[in-house]
């Protein structure tokens, strides 16, 4: 499905925008739930979030790039594009709860 196999450079960057996507979840899962059970917003959190969101769609657009005329070409850069929205949820959730604060 993800056409792993075919080069390592392009394996390299499914497999990062996998675990961005992966850990995004979870942390934006982490976060609703202490969001539910009332704790302070991570205002010193977030520039890391947005560098984790960066990071997530180059890695997509990497392997995207590395095998540009296969058929998979769509779906490396859907994977790093969800990577990344995975991220910048925890850092739109943070700011309305922050902005819920003051």
């Amino acid at each position: 499905m993800l056409g792993l196999g075919s080069d390592s450079l392009h394996d390299a960057g499914v497999l990062l925008s996998l675990a961005l996507l992966l850990g995004g979840l979870f942390g934006l899962l982490v976060r609703l739930l202490s969001a539910l059970k009332g704790s302070p917003p991570l205002r010193a959190a977030l520039p890391v979030c947005r560098m984790l969101a960066v990071l997530g769609a180059l890695g997509g657009f990497g392997a995207y790039v590395r095998e540009y005329p296969l058929s998979h070409g769509q779906q490396d850069l859907m994977l790093g594009g969800l990577a990344a929205l995975a991220w910048m949820a925890i850092v739109v959730l943070e700011e309305f709860r922050s902005r819920g604060t003051r």
